[in-house]
């Protein structure tokens, strides 16, 4: 029994060189820190559904020096005052679920497990659409940001992911004679 765990552990295992090992584990580190965040909020959410978020929102701004009736500062917090609980109750659940799933790609890049590698590039990618989205409708430099990271994330990982797949592949003689590793540049 020992022997059967040992050899599927292996066959999970990424098992790649130091230095990849070292930005996954920053991937990790960043996918482990998202998930605390997006649980914390939708734990708080949760439990304060019936809270004034646009009082709330003005201590805040007062407490880091924002002016609160400035116009753009002022919308928000009349948003947040009229925020239904029902959209908050919206709201942290998908925080909640989102952060679980963040929180399970971080400890799964970090304990160097190939389906992590999977999980993440999937995820990201399929988010990618909806931030682009979002950039192209509510400009910002911090969403510009997040989108160049995720972007960054999901090429290094599908990188290495197909850097494995051709390693793994058999040096089989094709019909024209060739070799697969001849093929591939």
């Amino acid at each position: 029994m020992d022997a059967l765990v040992i050899v599927v552990g292996a066959m999970t295992r990424a098992a790649d060189p130091p230095r990849s090992r070292r930005i996954l584990r920053l991937i990790a580190l960043e996918r482990i820190a998202r998930g605390v965040l997006l649980l914390a909020a939708g734990v708080y959410l949760v439990f304060h559904l019936k809270s004034d978020f646009g009082r709330l929102a003005e201590r805040v701004m007062r407490a880091i020096e924002l002016d609160p009736r400035r116009a753009s500062l002022h919308r928000i917090v009349a948003y947040l005052r009229h925020l239904p609980a029902s959209e908050l109750r919206i709201a942290a659940i998908v925080a909640l679920g989102y952060g679980a799933l963040e929180l399970v790609e971080g400890t799964g890049l970090w304990l160097d497990q190939l389906w992590a590698e999977y999980v993440t590039v999937i995820a990201t990618s399929l988010l990618l659409p909806f931030e682009l989205y979002e950039l192209v409708h509510r400009p910002s430099v911090w969403k510009a940001a997040g989108i160049i990271v995720n972007l960054a994330i999901v090429g290094y990982l599908a990188y290495l992911l197909r850097r494995r797949v051709r390693r793994s592949r058999p040096l089989e003689p094709t019909a024209t004679g060739e070799r697969l590793d001849e093929l591939s540049p």
